[in-house]
């Protein structure tokens, strides 16, 4: 299992973040991805679920569900809080069970 992250460096307060997490399964079928920020879980997307996406409250997070998906995580209208690093971990199903994960921090400035 590979991975990395795109994480914007900086972003204006107020602007949307795509935050993507690039990763090849070699072969493996995702089980789930999930995004941290500052080890707080914030976003989930777990393909067997219904609905397969869901986020948690996090200061500083507005997690755009629409543009959203396995391969993203998309923040609406950040502010100074949302100021961190950011860490996505991607786990793969039986049988091999293998995870990965990469961070990358984000800075939000005023102007």
């Amino acid at each position: 299992l590979k991975l990395h992250v795109a994480v914007p460096q900086y972003k204006l307060r107020g602007e949307l973040a795509v935050l993507e997490c690039h990763y090849e399964l070699e072969g493996d079928t995702l089980y789930s991805v999930k995004w941290y920020k500052e080890n707080e879980e914030f976003y989930r997307f777990v393909p067997k679920s219904n609905p397969p996406q869901q986020s948690y409250k996090v200061e500083g997070i507005k997690v755009d569900h629409q543009l959203s998906d396995s391969r993203q995580v998309a923040l609406r209208g950040v502010n100074l809080k949302s100021t961190g690093v950011y860490r996505c971990e991607v786990s793969a199903e039986a049988p091999s069970f293998a995870s990965a994960q990469s961070e990358g921090r984000m800075e939000v400035v005023c102007e």
